[in-house]
């Protein structure tokens, strides 16, 4: 049975939804078993049936290529899943790249932070000590508005 016979007995068969067709989905061994499970069970919502019969009609496509055309969508398959993977790998390591320079940049930001209150500090001492205006911006490189606000 080709895979457009299949769409068109599917598509008279919905109505009927073979009420008498108790298997599991465990048990529907052949295709035409599982068509009818699948048929049996599905909602009644216009969408989902959409859906549904769109996913049947592709499945009958790809059963009806050759077996060349087969390979070849099979490799493009293939290629398709392989990029995706690549892809996911390359974003997981930008986001850790990019975690790992934020930790860095706000380590240094810290030091730097850390560094002007010490200067500030040291210049403070070195007020208190008697040291000149001129002796504490060469030792400290503080600017004068930072000198006189100590």
């Amino acid at each position: 049975m080709n895979g457009h016979c299949i769409i068109f007995v599917a598509r008279s068969l919905h109505k009927v939804r073979k009420a008498k067709f108790n298997k599991s989905e465990s048990e529907c061994k052949k295709s035409l078993y599982y068509w009818l499970y699948n048929l049996r069970n599905m909602e009644q919502s216009e969408q989902e049936q959409n859906t549904v019969f769109t996913r049947l009609e592709e499945v009958a496509r790809i059963d009806n290529l050759s077996k060349d055309e087969r390979a070849e969508y099979e490799a493009s398959l293939k290629a398709y899943h392989d990029n995706k993977k690549v892809m996911e790998y390359a974003a997981a390591l930008a986001r850790e790249e990019g975690i790992l320079i934020g930790e860095e940049k706000g380590l240094k930001k810290g030091r730097m932070e850390g560094r002007v209150e010490g200067l500030l500090e040291a210049a403070h001492l070195m007020k208190q000590n008697g040291f000149s205006f001129e002796q504490i911006k060469l030792v400290t490189c503080l600017s004068d508005e930072e000198i006189r606000n100590l």
